[in-house]
């Protein structure tokens, strides 16, 4: 699988699956995502529906979005120019609402049972998106931490291949407010 396409299934993965943000949760963990012969490797940082995302990206490069599930926003930080992008947010912030009750319209949710993943007992999914377009990218099975309320493991089997993401290395606590603001000297990219 080539970047361009393997970049584009992280996208498409960590837009419509992974970002299940709590909303009293505040921890940060470490992120791998394999697929298509390539690994990905980052750190997220969780403060209620705010989420950051550090993944390094093909060619050494880091890619950073913020996502504020308060504001249904996601911003996507262009380091190298010091600029910005600002996205509608289509993350979901699950907060204190039950998963199969909030993706009820958008979603046909089947619980597998319950599993352990990284010490956390967790409710396990299979998720059938009933929008054609995200049907494209195949069917995914998370692993949502009952305490956290957060999905700590992924997996997506689709028309770009499998997809697997992990958390690790999960350490709850305050996060600092800096890792969620957009540095004073960003611009926003204007399209």
């Amino acid at each position: 699988m080539n970047r361009k396409c393997l970049s584009l299934a992280i996208v498409a993965f960590l837009i419509c699956v992974l970002p299940l943000a709590a909303a009293a949760a505040q921890f940060q963990a470490d992120m791998t995502m394999d697929g298509g012969g390539e690994k990905v490797t980052g750190k997220v940082f969780v403060s209620g529906s705010i989420m950051r995302q550090e993944m390094q990206v093909p060619g050494g490069e880091v890619g950073i979005s913020i996502i504020d599930g308060v504001k249904n926003v996601m911003y996507v930080l262009i380091t190298q120019e010091k600029m910005y992008m600002e996205f509608p947010n289509e993350n979901i912030v699950l907060g204190d609402r039950d998963v199969e009750e909030l993706l009820a319209d958008e979603a046909d949710l089947k619980k597998l049972g319950t599993e352990t993943v990284e010490g956390y007992k967790c409710d396990k999914y299979e998720v059938t998106y009933k929008d054609p377009e995200r049907q494209k990218m195949g069917n995914s099975v998370i692993w949502i931490a009952q305490k956290l309320n957060f999905p700590i493991k992924g997996v997506t089997d689709g028309e770009q291949g499998k997809i697997t993401v992990l958390y690790t290395n999960i350490k709850e606590g305050p996060q600092d407010a800096s890792l969620f603001e957009i540095p004073k000297d960003y611009q926003k990219f204007a399209f």
